[in-house]
């Protein structure tokens, strides 16, 4: 009887301080404070060599290895300095039979090692890592005639037709944009393949000469008589009044030449 009077004062207690309204005490938790610290990078023009990618699908972190006209590696032939050409291909127009009449031939697709990735156009390569956005034009220009040793491949000209540039996916980068149709004319002054305006053209770019709806197959075209794919934007035409000597491979030299003139400066 006690015990059981002492539990009840104590709850009428309990329930007075509330009506009293009694501050009951609470546990104060300390603020630690907060603390600033600094992150930064600073970036310096690169003169690391850029490898050829895959024109397809533009992605310097993931090279290729493109394979010549003689079937043999065709890659780290580019030039050095954080604006560089990294990588054109060849013109192969094959093997291909004497005719008095006007013929046009197209040039051997760009393949790679191994087949990965598949034949695709021909392509040139341009990277500016200089980090100044000052732009920059790729020329491109044929100095003689096709030339067999001893003789010119009279009127032969070669064009490159249905150029594009690309660069890679989500590029922040200002667009560097292809030339127009292209037809060589030997001794005469350079073309433009590709350039860049005053704040545009950063990173890796190529310009395609065509796109895989231009790729065909033809028959017993290669220099070795086998069957070849072919890229029919880059063609050569040869009149059929020129005089073609039997067995004597004709060839030529293009000069590719980047210079940091923006687009908007180019001749």
């Amino acid at each position: 009887m006690m015990i059981s009077s002492i539990l009840k004062s104590t709850a009428v207690l309990g329930l007075a301080a509330v009506g009293l309204g009694v501050a009951v005490p609470t546990v104060a938790h300390a603020d630690g404070g907060s603390y600033t610290t600094d992150a930064g990078v600073t970036f310096t023009p690169s003169t690391d060599t850029t490898s050829p990618v895959d024109p397809d699908n533009v992605d310097p972190s993931n090279p290729t290895t493109p394979v010549g006209p003689d079937g043999n590696e065709d890659g780290g032939k580019g030039t050095e300095g954080p604006l560089s050409i990294d990588y054109v291909s060849s013109f192969d127009f094959g093997k291909q039979k004497i005719s008095s009449a006007d013929q046009t031939y197209y040039a051997k697709a760009q393949s790679y090692k191994d087949g990965s990735p598949a034949d695709t156009a021909l392509f040139a390569q341009v990277t500016d890592n200089r980090g100044t956005g000052a732009g920059w034009t790729l020329t491109v220009q044929q100095d003689k005639q096709l030339n067999n040793g001893s003789s010119d491949l009279k009127g032969a000209q070669i064009s490159m037709a249905d150029l594009n540039a690309a660069t890679q996916k989500d590029s922040e980068a200002g667009a560097a944009l292809a030339g127009q149709n292209i037809t060589l004319v030997p001794g005469e002054g350079a073309q433009t393949v590709m350039s860049a305006a005053k704040d545009a053209g950063q990173g890796t770019w190529v310009t395609r000469m065509g796109d895989t709806a231009n790729l065909a197959s033809e028959t017993g075209t290669a220099n070795d008589g086998s069957d070849r794919t072919v890229d029919k934007s880059v063609s050569l035409f040869v009149p059929g009044t020129s005089n073609k000597i039997a067995d004597a491979k004709y060839s030529t030299n293009l000069t590719w030449t980047l210079t940091d003139t923006p687009a908007n400066s180019a001749n």
